[in-house]
């Protein structure tokens, strides 16, 4: 067989690696009460479930065989993918009996793909990274392990990683459960730098999953890097630029989905404003950083600003909506107030499935 070279060969090893993972077994705590009744991976971002994005990258650069690392409602994953065909890749299930960890979860999906290089995606990432630069830069350093990083100011919630001037990685700092939460809540931390961090996106050889204990709970980021790099093992870390964040929380969302609508990030499928079957008065004023689900009413005089509606909301006349996200099938009544005022503390108002706000309700945050 003739391996092509020079400007082909990025083309032959991208359609070589066709093997993708997606861990999406999380409880989505953090995004309640929106993940009481979806999994966090099929939260809706524009009017797209939100994985949808991820396996429209990974298609993007030739990563058609995927599996998806379930628990959460895993069924309603699967019922939504089926088989992959309608998003034009093959799709696979690794149903978790019991949580396992990213490392576990890993180990668990890589199994159907034994012996080969995987492309691995935290499932609650929204990027638009030049994977076929990564994957490049993986080949090029014989890495056993590629990790995408994404440079922030410090200090931050997420784990650091320290490289040498080739991209090898030297350690890997990752902060306590308690140090996130309080970082990630506390918006008056004054910024000292910037740090890289992993970026949930990896590529790893079958060297680094035979490193994964198999079918025991493990964490990749606490128990196998930091092993690995203990080991000197050829690990890297690459910057490719672009867009990234983490979709973890309501403020979250709510930017991503502001960012998918504004292009602020160059997304694989495109999103939607509105989505087919809503009715919108003429007279009602909604911005363009706004989205409305399916099947929605939106009333006389009503102003939404910044706002996610999911399906089947209907809200009524004179009804004024800024910074929130309303869950589906709620009900909101004439002159109902809700907004949330700059230097509220970045907290997000989310309104439950089926909930009922009766008329003149207000509550500004």
């Amino acid at each position: 067989m003739t391996i092509p070279v020079g400007a082909d060969f990025l083309f032959y090893f991208q359609r070589c690696i066709l093997k993708g993972i997606i861990i999406a077994g999380g409880l989505g705590t953090r995004l309640r009460p929106l993940t009481y009744g979806r999994p966090k991976p099929l939260v809706s971002v524009a009017n797209r479930p939100f994985l949808e994005y991820q396996v429209a990258l990974l298609k993007k650069y030739g990563v058609d065989d995927i599996v998806f690392a379930t628990n959460y409602m895993a069924d309603k994953i699967e019922a939504h993918f089926e088989d992959g065909s309608r998003f034009g890749v093959k799709m696979r299930y690794a149903i978790e009996d019991q949580p396992l960890g990213t490392g576990g979860a890993i180990r668990n999906a890589a199994d159907v793909f034994p012996g080969e290089t995987v492309a691995v995606f935290n499932g609650d990432v929204l990027t638009d990274f030049d994977l076929g630069k990564i994957i490049s830069f993986h080949q090029e350093r014989s890495s056993i392990a590629t990790i995408t990083l994404s440079e922030v100011p410090s200090p931050h919630p997420f784990g650091i990683v320290i490289l040498d001037e080739r991209g090898k990685v030297l350690e890997w700092r990752e902060p306590s459960e308690e140090s996130k939460k309080a970082l990630s809540t506390n918006q008056d931390v004054i910024q000292t730098g910037t740090d890289f961090i992993n970026a949930g996106f990896y590529i790893l050889g079958p060297e680094c999953i035979e490193r994964i204990p198999q079918g025991k709970p493990a964490s990749i980021e606490r128990d196998i890097y930091p092993r690995l790099i203990a080991d000197k093992a050829p690990i890297y870390g690459i910057a490719p630029g672009g867009f990234w964040m983490d979709v973890g929380r309501a403020e979250q969302l709510l930017i991503a989905t502001q960012s998918v609508l504004s292009g602020a990030v160059n997304v694989a499928t495109p999103g939607k404003a509105v989505g087919e079957g809503t009715t919108i008065a003429s007279d009602a004023k909604v911005n363009e950083l706004t989205a409305i689900g399916k099947n929605c009413l939106v009333g006389n005089e009503s102003v939404l600003e910044n706002v996610i509606l999911m399906d089947g909301v209907k809200v009524g006349n004179r009804v004024k909506l800024g910074g929130v996200i309303v869950d589906e099938e709620t009900v909101i009544e004439d002159e109902v107030v809700i907004t949330v005022r700059s230097g509220s503390g970045g907290l997000t108002p989310v309104i439950a499935a089926g909930s009922v706000l009766c008329k003149g309700t207000r509550l500004q945050m």
